[in-house]
């Protein structure tokens, strides 16, 4: 998949922070991720020694048909060709140690395979963005559910916001933040993430 950048939004579901001992956010908490971060459906999640506990995270994730800068939420989607499955596979312990110190989250969130997205989609063979399930099982158990409608900032309010400060340029990806249920992954496991509508992203972890 093409894009020069991932921005990734953190805590954009309320019932994701109190299992992460967060506040709410009064604006999106943004991050980045890198592209090398990327693998497919099928392709495996590798977690590399040292990185301790490594959790799943399923999200939608919004792919940008041509760039944004400084868009009103009104106009923020018609920038929007294609939608995915992501999971913003997530160093735990690494990210709670660089919160804890005031310390980016980039090598937590950007390890080689910690950006699995499935095969994109039109966004316009879905009829709401802002109400989809999302589902994510760890070999066949259920994990993660939620819907779209439950997001703090909606999709078209984090691209105005993000695009006041940087452009999105076309074919960059933008994970939308994930429900409760975020888990430890192990070698051997099976994920499976879903948004219905949207597609089925299957990796295996080693």
């Amino acid at each position: 998949m093409k894009a020069n950048k991932i921005v990734g939004v953190g805590w954009n579901y309320r019932s994701h922070l109190g299992e992460t001992h967060a506040q709410l956010p009064s604006e999106p908490i943004v991050f980045l991720k890198p592209t090398s971060a990327i693998i497919g459906d099928g392709d495996p999640i590798r977690i590399p020694a040292g990185a301790g506990r490594v959790d799943h995270e399923v999200e939608l994730a919004v792919i940008m048909g041509r760039d944004a800068r400084d868009v009103s939420a009104d106009d923020a989607l018609s920038h929007v060709s294609h939608i995915a499955v992501a999971n913003d596979v997530t160093a735990r312990e690494m990210q709670n140690k660089a919160r804890d110190t005031g310390n980016p989250w980039a090598l937590a969130k950007g390890m080689d395979t910690f950006a699995p997205i499935s095969e994109p989609v039109p966004l316009d063979t879905v009829e709401d963005i802002q109400d989809l399930r999302l589902e994510l099982k760890v070999n066949g158990v259920l994990r993660q559910k939620g819907r779209t409608s439950l997001m703090i900032f909606p999709v078209a309010e984090l691209i105005a916001y993000i695009s006041r400060f940087m452009t999105i340029e076309a074919g960059d990806i933008i994970f939308t933040g994930t429900p409760e249920g975020i888990g430890p992954l192990t070698p051997g496991d099976e994920v499976v993430a879903k948004i219905d509508g949207v597609g089925i992203l299957r990796n295996t972890v080693v």
